[in-house]
């Protein structure tokens, strides 16, 4: 029977107490959906819509990216994010901001996130959960007012904006969309019918819809749209 020394017992207790030190076992990463302010608020097949509302000096807990995500920023904020093991990179995020999780890091991430400023830190996340569907054409028709914000091979991003009065084109969507109000206002809708929309509502369009925004309030809309590729 081989014998354990002494010396080579306390080595592999203090190598042991060294890593229980990391904040790998200091604090387990969680799946995002799960972590208190990172709200799960829709999911099915396609897509997962987080509602993530981190107000001033809230330090998020480690939690883990697998799905890319389009954050649509409602309320910017100053902020740092700090990737598992690594060091704080700080930016001040603006109102209206768009980016993907994939931008900054590859997948999948592990990191946590604290908001520093003054203001609430305020997204909705729309993770794309299926592949692409290969269509050369995700939507036809009229494109009018509707701007082509980031362009990526699993999902292409719109950002409309409508003063008062304003329309876009008739369109179709041959895939699936995520739309995002930015602003508060008042649209009609197909029938012509009026629709109260507020900052930060969300909804979960499914392929096959054909449409278009117009603007009946008194204050400019800004409208994202995340469109499946």
């Amino acid at each position: 029977m081989k014998k354990i020394t002494i010396k080579k017992f306390s080595l592999s207790l203090i190598t042991a107490l060294t890593l229980l030190d990391q904040p790998l076992y200091a604090e387990s990463a969680i799946p995002v959906y799960e972590e208190p302010r990172h709200q799960l608020a829709y999911e099915n097949d396609h897509a997962r819509i987080l509602n993530v509302n981190l107000p001033p000096g809230y330090v998020s807990l480690y939690h883990q990216h697998k799905l890319d995500m389009l954050y649509v920023t409602l309320s910017g904020s100053n902020v740092w994010a700090e990737p598992l093991g690594g060091e704080k990179r700080y930016a001040d995020v603006e109102t209206g901001n768009l980016r993907f999780s994939s931008d900054n890091h590859g997948l999948p991430h592990i990191h946590r996130v604290g908001n520093v400023g003054k203001t609430p830190f305020h997204l909705i996340g729309i993770a794309i959960k299926d592949k692409t569907a290969g269509l050369k054409q995700a939507i036809s028709g009229d494109m009018q007012g509707m701007d082509l914000a980031i362009e990526k091979p699993h999902g292409h991003v719109y950002r409309i904006t409508l003063q008062p009065g304003e329309k876009t084109g008739l369109h179709t969507h041959h895939l699936p969309f995520v739309s995002v109000n930015l602003s508060s206002g008042t649209l009609i809708d197909q029938k012509g019918q009026m629709e109260s929309v507020s900052a930060g509502k969300y909804q979960w369009h499914d392929k096959g819809l054909t449409h278009h925004y117009e603007n009946s309030g008194d204050e400019a809309i800004e409208i994202i749209e995340l469109q499946w590729r």
